[in-house]
């Protein structure tokens, strides 16, 4: 932990779609939870209507502090700046993840099943033309081309001014822009920024498919998806020129030194917590992800921080919906007790 700063309490992640978000969730939910902050949550499910921009309506007054301020947003929620500052401090750090278009476009298609409403597998599909799967339906409403920019709370068929006046706006916004090829080098600028331990970024790959479950892309299916994505393609490589720049300003071997360190300690937490792959029937319901398409992790060790490396995201954010529940229902019958404010 740098002695220069004060560890930061207060955190906006956008989470975006089959960007490696749920690792970066694990990250913060754990921090959240052992230094007894608060999250936007929603009452039922993981995300706060991602196909609609976000509304600080979506989340109950049920699980609202008092003051209507949460000190971490870490959920599922199509981005919303206006609205979502509404329920943040105002040094919250703003964050988000960005993955290269193509990879993250077949995830989406393979993760959520959508080659089977459409009835057609990828290859099949990008020998459309362009016009017609530019034009594709979402899925869901949510789920479709250009995600990372939908996410971002833009429409998907920008013209090409407001495509760049849109990634200038996030530029702006965003503190720190992670790059899901780059994690680890991610996790280290998150850290610093956020002014927090090496030790607080230790995390396993969450929600991630084993390479059985991927479709291999050939380098044509690879293009035509890039170009269906055209607006993630621009957005992404304009992150992932930044992150190179702030590598490079952070000091290549500085940054070495401390992806290393990580991973060590990554590979400490593994053994000292007695983690092991699960793959496939998952017999554990708090370390059962929402797919089994997806690999998960597990432990025998009682150790609270142990067993919430490897919580499935609905076991983090179930822990951490019923202690705020609990938590302010205790305020409000507090308050009823003393009787009106004047």
């Amino acid at each position: 932990m740098s002695s220069t700063c004060p560890p930061q309490r207060h955190v906006m992640f956008l989470k975006t779609h089959k960007c490696g978000s749920s690792t970066v969730q694990n990250v913060l939910f754990r921090y959240g939870l052992t230094q007894n902050l608060s999250f936007a949550l929603p009452l039922v499910g993981s995300s706060l209507k991602s196909n609609e921009k976000f509304m600080t309506s979506m989340i109950p007054e049920s699980l609202l502090p008092p003051d209507g301020k949460v000190d971490i947003f870490a959920v599922h929620s199509r981005l919303n700046a206006e609205e979502h500052r509404r329920v943040l401090a105002e040094d919250a750090k703003w964050v988000t993840i960005v993955r290269e278009p193509a990879s993250l476009f077949e995830s989406l298609y393979t993760y959520y099943g959508i080659g089977r409403w459409y009835k057609l597998d990828l290859t099949e599909l990008t020998n459309f033309p362009m016009e017609k799967l530019r034009a594709l339906p979402r899925f869901g409403k949510t789920l479709g081309n250009n995600q990372m920019l939908f996410d971002l709370g833009f429409d998907a068929d920008l013209s090409e001014e407001q495509l760049r006046q849109a990634i200038e706006e996030l530029d702006s916004l965003f503190d720190l822009v992670m790059v899901a090829e780059r994690m680890d080098e991610s996790l280290v600028l998150l850290r610093h920024l956020l002014c927090w331990s090496l030790h607080d970024v230790v995390v396993f790959t969450k929600n991630a498919r084993g390479e059985g479950a991927r479709t291999a892309l050939d380098a044509h299916t690879r293009q035509r998806l890039r170009e269906m994505n055209d607006a993630d393609v621009r957005l992404y490589e304009h992150f992932l020129a930044k992150h190179r720049r702030a590598v490079l300003a952070f000091g290549a071997r500085r940054m070495a030194r401390e992806v290393a360190a990580l991973r060590k300690l990554r590979d400490r937490s593994f053994e000292d917590c007695g983690v092991f792959r699960v793959e496939g029937h998952n017999p554990f319901p708090k370390f059962r992800e929402y797919s089994g398409l997806v690999g998960a992790y597990a432990t025998a060790s009682e150790d609270e921080q142990c067993q919430r490396l490897v919580f499935s995201e609905e076991a983090l954010l179930d822990e951490a919906k019923q202690r705020q529940l609990s938590l302010f229902e205790d305020v409000g019958r507090a308050r009823q007790r003393s009787g009106p404010d004047v």
